[in-house]
């Protein structure tokens, strides 16, 4: 005769997680032996996040997590957003920022090695928008009057730099078309031989002011 297997509750799942708080799927399958179809009709029952960091393998009841400011709880390392899965924390953090995220930022924030493939990803979906600031990009809400809030705000975070007279910045506009190859360090020394003092932060300005294209990688030399 063959034995029943005890069908699988959601008093068990409240069980598991009384004195665990974060669970993987492995453990919860070894430890009640039925299907991950079962396993899921059941925590979603009870409420449950999936983890965004640790290839989503971890769960833990809607009721334990205390959320941050940005949606954000961590257990031992392992990562958890009110949003759920990494790409929708994404979305979720973003759309509440104040001012957007960078790349840069959001991986600080999330913990998360390299987000700009994801980035990308649902921004050619239309779940994000993307503008341009410096040398970076400033990703924002998807929505217009919101993602045009959060640029505006994330601009007047700029402190703003006193462009050089405007002498000056003719006299650095020669040099660069005359020796377009040089940096910034090697145009200011020439400028200087004129008596023009232009510190390279002063030339850095003016080429992002006025949008000129430089050759790539002369502005980090």
């Amino acid at each position: 005769m063959l034995m029943r297997i005890p069908q699988l509750t959601s008093n068990d799942i409240f069980k598991s997680f009384a004195s665990r708080t974060v669970l993987s799927k492995a453990m919860l399958l070894q430890e009640y032996g039925c299907s991950p179809m079962t396993l899921w009709r059941r925590l979603r029952e009870v409420g449950y996040f999936t983890s965004y960091n640790c290839n989503a393998q971890y769960y833990t009841l809607s009721k334990i997590p205390r959320f941050d400011e940005h949606g954000l709880w961590s257990y031992r390392g392992i990562r958890f957003s009110k949003w759920g899965k990494l790409p929708h924390t994404i979305v979720g953090v973003i759309e509440r920022s104040p001012e957007g995220m960078t790349a840069q930022e959001l991986a600080e924030l999330l913990h998360v090695r390299n987000p700009k493939p994801l980035l990308t990803q649902l921004m050619h979906k239309q779940q994000l928008w993307r503008e341009a600031l410096g040398r970076c990009f400033v990703y924002l809400a998807v929505e217009q009057s919101r993602h045009e809030q959060q640029f505006r705000r994330r601009i007047e975070q700029i402190p703003v730099r006193a462009l050089p007279k405007p002498q000056q910045i003719v006299s650095l506009l020669v040099e660069m078309i005359r020796h377009p190859r040089q940096t910034p360090q090697q145009w200011a020394r020439r400028l200087a031989r004129s008596d023009i003092r232009l510190g390279i932060q002063d030339i850095r300005a003016v080429i992002e002011h006025y949008h000129l294209t430089v050759k790539k990688g002369l502005l980090n030399s």
